[in-house]
């Protein structure tokens, strides 16, 4: 049975980490209806799987871009725009993870990390999002041609990153739709989000690593293939998503995920 968990979450982990629909969100609450939530003993451990099994998907499909930051040369205006962008997440990331006392550390994760009410408002948060990214604007900024104003604008697409960590808030659509309000390039903009998701991604797991030695070797091994997977196949799909231009589609469905959820947990309210 926990091999069956690993895999059900490991394919919502790879699906919705790239779909704009908030892998977090859907972990939080798939988590709690399975009877397990990723708070507990252990599944810290599982997350940092799942979350390596995404990690190596964006090498993978990203890996030319990611050779171009440093062959032929090294790139210092990609690296200066990422590094602007990461850092607002990577503040909040450290805050709470080294620098918070224990007690206020486990109270913002049980109440808002792990929330699963945090979950369903976030998911309708994302849902309004995704509504208005695509309104018409002409878009003409890349990572060659950011300069100026254009270039510190970046630091915005950081805080959409930072706010994603309220679970769910997608990631990749808070990134993707703020760098198109900036007017970004389609495939710059899925781009930008995916660089910025391997450091982010890369970071938090190098914070949890040690919980790795605290996990079942089976159900962890099928979660994490699973997570590749699907993940590679999530990589494909926002791709296609933001240049056909349905964005919207995925706003309707994490308003109907969000109402549902939220509907059955006052229901049924989680222990």
């Amino acid at each position: 049975m926990e091999i069956l968990k690993a895999i059900i979450l490991g394919a919502v982990q790879g699906l919705t980490e790239f779909l704009p629909v908030s892998s977090s969100g859907h972990l939080v609450i798939l988590g709690v209806i399975l009877g397990r939530e990723l708070g507990g003993e252990g599944s810290t451990a599982q997350s940092v799987l799942l979350h390596l099994g995404s990690w190596l998907a964006i090498l993978i499909v990203f890996r030319k871009d990611i050779l171009k930051l440093v062959w032929p040369r090294f790139d210092m205006r990609a690296w200066g725009l990422l590094f602007i962008a990461s850092l607002p997440a990577a503040i909040v990331g450290i805050t709470i993870k080294k620098l918070l006392p224990d007690a206020q550390e486990a109270w913002v994760e049980a109440n808002l990390l792990q929330s699963p009410w945090v979950a369903c408002v976030g998911l309708l948060f994302t849902a309004g999002l995704l509504w208005l990214a695509e309104r018409k604007r002409e878009l003409v900024t890349t990572f060659e041609n950011a300069k100026g104003i254009q270039f510190w604008l970046v630091a915005l697409v950081g805080v959409a990153q930072m706010i994603a960590i309220l679970p769910g808030i997608s990631r990749s659509g808070s990134t993707i739709c703020m760098a198109l309000m900036l007017r970004w390039v389609k495939s710059d903009a899925v781009k930008l989000s995916f660089l910025m998701g391997l450091i982010a991604i890369g970071g938090a797991g190098l914070i949890e690593a040690k919980e790795i030695s605290h996990i079942n070797a089976a159900p962890a091994m099928a979660g994490f293939l699973t997570s590749l997977i699907f993940s590679l196949i999530g990589l494909w799909g926002i791709k296609l998503v933001v240049e056909k231009e349905k964005l919207r589609w995925f706003g309707i469905y994490c308003a109907v995920a969000g109402t549902a959820a939220l509907g059955y947990f006052i229901a049924y309210p989680p222990s």
